[in-house]
């Protein structure tokens, strides 16, 4: 696999800084040992700086010189991710432009290392606007990693960022973008994809563009309906969200239920650990549904919402595709996110038949209240009706009074 120059300079550059080979890692990995005190014989390992060089001069090019490439390259990855460690370890900001280099490598291990390596110097507010980019990095563990790097900076901007880019899903697997197009949703021009606002499976697919004029423009285009605020919409389609909710806790539990008769012997390691696995992406699922459809202002400013489509579901219309646009407080650009229902028409029948209970004892106490405040109304005027007479029968009676008397 093809390797970065900038990842060869960080590894030249932490072993000529025999002095950092002591430090301590957040990683709790512990200290580096000092190779120069017991050095290997020269006849049986290469040094460090002749794993590297070798790699460099014989399988770097294509075709590779050398005929272990797969092995000089294990040993070039892991001799990287301790000069990283080393560095991260020396806490000193001096070294942060080289080390943000490595993310510019095609190892994600390396990225991690470099992440973790960060979080050890401690990022800050003037570090914000690098990070941003490297927090969308499409395999899942990095993401992880660059958000727990986050986690270990001050200030407001770097606890905003690390408040935007919580990252659930594991893996060092890749990940594609979606296809909005496979679910029917329209992407404004010049838009990039977060992956870890993302989640093809909850409905919702997230962006940020470069322009809130032409964004907004772009959608309210397409859309049926609105624009809404935010709070508009949601209490506008009240009831129908709340069914969509209870219909997607229905599900959830549902998994639970299944995951929990599928229990295995515990004394089946292997098994056990697969059971474990799908619990914790159960569990993933629900709070990235949460994360997902939350918009604190703080992170969104006040969204805007566009219904693309509206859709008759049993007894009420939903909507079925919508976008919201808002200024991402944290990535300092505008954004949006695509959101359209993932669940069956008869789970929302389900859900929406005991909503519909509810939403008629509302509307009657609703009708109740209006009659009362009516009847106290109507009460009031009669009253204060009532003390004008008594004013002008009082008034009259002592202008009566007066005259008999002849004032």
């Amino acid at each position: 696999m093809k390797m970065q120059l900038t990842f060869t300079l960080v590894v030249t550059f932490a072993l000529l800084v025999p002095s950092l080979s002591r430090a301590t890692s957040l990683s709790s990995r512990g200290p580096i040992p000092d190779e120069s005190a017991n050095p290997p014989p020269k006849a049986a390992t290469m040094t460090k700086r002749e794993v590297v060089k070798k790699y460099v001069a014989g399988c770097r090019k294509k075709p590779a010189k050398e005929t272990n490439c797969d092995d000089l390259r294990k040993n070039v990855v892991e001799i990287s991710k301790e000069a990283l460690h080393t560095l991260g370890s020396s806490a000193k900001r001096a070294y942060m432009p080289t080390i943000l280099k490595i993310f510019k490598s095609d190892e994600p291990v390396l990225r991690i290392a470099a992440a973790d390596a960060i979080g050890m110097i401690g990022p800050q507010d003037s570090d914000a606007d690098l990070l941003v980019p490297i927090a969308n990095d499409p395999v899942p563990d990095v993401r992880r990693a660059v958000a727990q790097m986050i986690s270990h900076g001050k200030g407001s901007a770097i606890t905003l960022l690390g408040q935007r880019t919580v990252s659930m899903r594991t893996g060092l697997t890749p990940e594609k973008p979606a296809d909005p197009g496979k679910y029917s949703m329209p992407v404004a021009p010049e838009s990039t994809y977060l992956f870890y606002a993302s989640d093809a499976a909850s409905g919702r697919l997230s962006y940020v563009t470069k322009g809130m004029d032409g964004t907004m423009a772009f959608f309210k285009a397409k859309a049926k309906k609105g624009p809404f605020k935010l709070e508009e919409f949601q209490e506008k389609y009240r009831y129908q969200l709340q069914d969509e909710g209870q219909a997607r806790d229905q599900a959830q539990e549902e998994k639970a239920k299944q995951l929990d008769n599928a229990k295995p012997d515990p004394t089946n390691m292997k098994a056990f650990m697969e059971y474990m696995e799908k619990v914790q992406f159960v569990q993933a699922g629900q709070t990235t549904m949460m994360l997902l459809d939350s918009y604190q202002p703080n992170l969104f400013g006040a969204p805007t919402v566009y219904i693309l489509e509206e859709r008759q579901i049993g007894q009420r219309s939903y909507p079925t595709r919508y976008a919201v646009v808002y200024q991402d407080q944290a990535l300092k650009r505008p954004g949006y996110r695509l959101s359209w229902m993932t669940l069956p028409d008869g789970a929302i029948k389900t859900a929406q038949a005991a909503s519909m209970v509810d939403e008629k004892q509302e509307e009657a106490l609703k009708k109740q209240d209006e009659a009362l405040k009516k009847r106290g109304e109507a009460l009031e005027d009669m009253v204060k009706k009532k003390g004008e007479q008594d004013k002008k029968k009082f008034k009259k009676g002592q202008s009566d009074l007066e005259k008999e008397l002849g004032f």
